[in-house]
């Protein structure tokens, strides 16, 4: 069962505000203002109780399918203890001395509760209706924002012109390197194009772009930077999903704000969990201030908060500066890796 929140209560306290007057004098017509105050108060709390429980119980489990079945029953037994309560209790505060029950006072009391809390019920729900299409508009925004740096990454001429230039000195010194390094390329590029409109990737093909990524930047910067990987095992990465497009923006960011050379390489640790997955790195800013407002980090943090529900972690000290993310367990993971089979990877010494 879903749980109210705090403006579903706020709704519902300013609902009774104004119900309240119009209600209260009717009972105190017919009954006087004791049994009128009774009436009152058993009417705020048994509405409310049958509108919460339709709107954030029942309903809830009709529109999903696994649930169907159990609302469906769950609607009939509400249906049955609303009927029962609202005949049987103002019966008895509102003063008859003997509350008589068949079928036609219970379907009778069915229909005059559905329209005493109906009323409360239809805010509820359409309160809640809006709430979910201003998230659904948030998202599609925030969606919208992350396909356009995505399709620019593929397009960015700098980050093209970077790689091709690489690829032009491979293919004049060592024509097999150069051969393996397109076929990184274009399996990155395959990456970005196949994921572009996608909310999630597994871990495991996050890590394989990342892979590739840093093939290529260990062309282009040598071994100025080293990355090292620890991970868990491949059975649970294989179980575990990520915003795709993640560890390259986070990569980026480290290298562009940070520098290293080939004497005392800056070491990026990329540290992953059965929750949460890390990229850490020593501070070493660049001579050179890099010009950044920080959009990509934030636009990562906000794609997080609408998909997942949680929050990015940025720890940032003068000594270190670590981003962890969460990760989600997805209900059917992929089969077995064909990468990163181990537990910890260390490219910090290879020639990749």
């Amino acid at each position: 069962m879903q749980h109210p929140s705090r403006s579903d209560l706020l709704t519902t306290a300013v609902y009774w505000l104004v119900a309240t007057p119009f209600i209260l004098w009717t009972y105190v017509i017919d009954f006087g203002w004791a049994r009128a105050a009774l009436g009152m108060a058993y009417t705020v709390l048994l509405d409310t109780a049958a509108a919460y429980v339709l709107v954030f119980g029942v309903l809830p489990g009709l529109l999903d399918s696994r649930r169907r079945g159990r609302a469906l029953a769950g609607l009939l037994v509400f249906l049955l203890v609303s009927a029962v309560l609202y005949h049987g209790g103002y019966g008895w505060l509102l003063g008859k001395e003997a509350v008589r029950w068949s079928l036609v006072a219970v379907l009778s009391g069915l229909l005059l509760h559905a329209k005493s809390y109906g009323l409360l019920a239809v805010l509820l729900t359409g309160k809640r209706y809006f709430e979910v299409q201003r998230h659904v508009l948030q998202l599609q925004k925030a969606q919208a924002e992350s396909e356009l740096r995505s399709l620019k990454a593929q397009l960015d001429p700098h980050f093209l012109f970077n790689n091709l230039n690489v690829l032009r000195g491979l293919i004049l010194e060592n024509p097999v390197a150069a051969n393996e390094y397109l076929t990184r390329l274009a399996a990155l590029y395959r990456f970005l194009i196949r994921h572009q409109h996608e909310d999630v990737v597994s871990l495991a093909e996050e890590l394989q772009f990342a892979d590739e990524y840093i093939y290529l930047l260990r062309h282009r910067f040598g071994a100025a930077y080293g990355f090292r990987w620890q991970l868990p095992a491949p059975a649970v990465v294989a179980g575990l999903l990520v915003v795709p497009g993640t560890l390259q923006l986070l990569l980026e960011n480290a290298i562009k704000h940070n520098a290293g050379n080939e004497d005392e390489p800056l070491v990026i640790s990329l540290e992953a969990t059965a929750t949460s997955l890390s990229v850490r790195h020593t501070r070493r800013p660049k001579r050179t201030p890099v010009d950044s407002v920080g959009t990509g980090l934030t636009n990562l943090r906000e794609r997080y908060r609408l998909l997942f529900g949680q929050e990015i972690r940025v720890e940032a000290t003068p000594v270190v500066f670590v981003v962890t993310v969460p990760l989600l367990p997805q209900a059917r993971p992929p089969g077995p890796l064909a990468h990163h089979q181990t537990l910890a990877h260390d490219y910090s010494d290879s020639g990749r």
